[in-house]
């Protein structure tokens, strides 16, 4: 968008009731006839028929720039003179043009749109994304930073709101067509810059020492098309436009909200569960094996008692295995009536030597949680298994304890509650990456850039 924009400032209250005439002249080039639909407004106008640059503004419509050869030719997807009403203010279309990137060779098209009292705005229509952009007075703070540790780049604040470097480049004007506010040429060629907050993107546009400022905000698909009834189906959006919303982003910041609440709630449970936690313990004796054999019969240990009307029991089981195993069945019985929590665990304990390093495998004990046991009297029934103990008559017997402890502190349900409320949440966040990784999938200054892929 080059030049400035210079409406007329109006007084809020007065708004123009006529449309000023339309001037009509023939080319001086090819003498087709020419229409100026907002003379004293517009500058410069395009022949339709051959394209020549005529300046509006001269009383003998002095001809700026003769169309000699075309590389291309373009058919504006939104008619000149068209008009259309986007966010409750009417809009005419006065002028199209086609701008390319010198490097790329990657090309988008801008219209210029005017209404007498609002002044000018652009359409931008950019991998079939629409935009609407405004001309700002407004100069944002420029801050230069080292990006990468590879290039240097800059972010830029305005109105409060931090911008990132997104494009730079060269482009120039490829197509043009209509009437606009500045002397525009084919192959008229700026410096330009965007800086996207999505979704907004800032775009500066610098033409000798001129540097001209605009902020664009993003479009839903079909507005435009509503907008000015464009009859022919449009293509889909291609891709992530750089300022466009990523849909994800509302949800994930209210989740973020929810699931910081629900994190302090199982915090605060879960310290209360802790505090209550009296850890007593029930039962505990030991009892003997015959290594590398089965128990021929079930063992029943003493009845012991639990006092608190319901909460939870550990039953911890612990063994001296030394490259061996041990296998223990049992159920927890209640003394008064036929409830029985079964119960099952293997200890195993390996070490030794691989490739000159020791190293360690399984556990020398095992616990068993058992949650919400009504109080009353209990005991246990059990029996036991073993393997791979040497074969030597010193290490035929051993020894294994068994203890049972009330009213415990308990941490899996903690965690296991923690992973459960955040899976909805890290599903969204693993969703809005990828939505950023595909907006600067087309960026050389993205965030996730290495600087071994990026270095030129």
């Amino acid at each position: 968008m080059a030049g400035s924009d210079n409406p007329q400032k109006k007084n809020p209250e007065r708004r123009p009731e006529t449309k000023p005439a339309v001037t009509t002249f023939n080319c001086g080039n090819c003498g087709a006839s020419v229409s100026v639909r907002y003379p004293g407004h517009s500058l410069s106008v395009i022949c339709e028929s051959c394209r020549s640059v005529i300046d509006s503004s001269n009383p003998n419509f002095r001809i700026l720039q003769k169309f000699h050869k075309a590389t291309r030719d373009y058919t504006p997807r939104i008619e000149l003179g068209s008009r259309g009403e986007l966010f409750g203010k009417t809009w005419e279309v006065i002028g199209f043009l086609v701008r390319t990137d010198k490097a790329s060779a990657f090309s988008w098209e801008e219209y210029l749109l005017f209404n007498p009292y609002y002044g000018y705005r652009w359409l931008t229509y950019n991998n079939f994304h629409w935009s609407l952009v405004t001309m700002i007075k407004e100069r944002p703070e420029v801050v230069p930073l080292q990006l990468s540790g590879y290039r240097s780049s800059a972010e830029v604040y305005y109105q409060k709101e931090r911008f990132k470097l997104f494009y730079e480049g060269r482009a120039f004007v490829s197509f043009v067509m209509g009437e606009f506010y500045w002397r525009v040429k084919s192959g008229h060629d700026v410096d330009m810059a965007d800086y996207i907050c999505p979704p907004r993107m800032l775009s500066s546009e610098l033409d000798g020492n001129q540097k001209v400022w605009s902020v664009s905000e993003y479009l839903p698909p079909d507005m435009v098309p509503k907008a000015f009834n464009i009859e022919d189906d449009l293509p889909s959006p291609i891709g992530v436009a750089p300022h466009q919303p990523s849909p994800l982003k509302p949800l994930f910041e209210k989740l973020v909200y929810v699931w910081v609440f629900f994190l302090f709630l199982l915090t605060y449970m879960q310290f209360a569960q802790l505090n209550a936690a009296t850890n007593d313990t029930v039962f505990s004796n030991s009892f003997t094996y015959v290594t590398n054999s089965k128990s021929t019969q079930t063992v029943t240990t003493p009845v012991f008692t639990l006092e608190r009307d319901k909460g939870n029991l550990a039953i911890d089981i612990s063994t001296d295995v030394d490259n061996a195993w041990f296998y223990f069945s049992g159920e927890l019985c209640a003394d008064d009536d036929d409830t029985t929590y079964p119960f099952e665990r293997t200890i195993e304990y390996y070490h030794g030597y691989s490739d000159g390093e020791y190293w360690t495998e399984g556990s020398r004990s095992a616990r068993v949680d058992i949650s919400a046991v009504p109080g009353g009297k209990y005991y246990i029934n059990f029996d036991t298994e073993h393997g791979d103990y040497p074969a030597t008559t010193n290490s035929a017997y051993k020894n294994f304890q068994l203890q049972v402890r009330r009213n415990v502190p308990i941490y899996s349900n903690y965690f296991l509650c923690i992973f459960l409320v955040s899976v909805l949440p890290v599903l969204i966040w693993i969703g809005k990456q990828k939505f950023e990784t595909a907006r600067w999938s087309e960026s050389d200054y993205s965030p996730w850039a290495s600087a071994m892929n990026s270095d030129d």
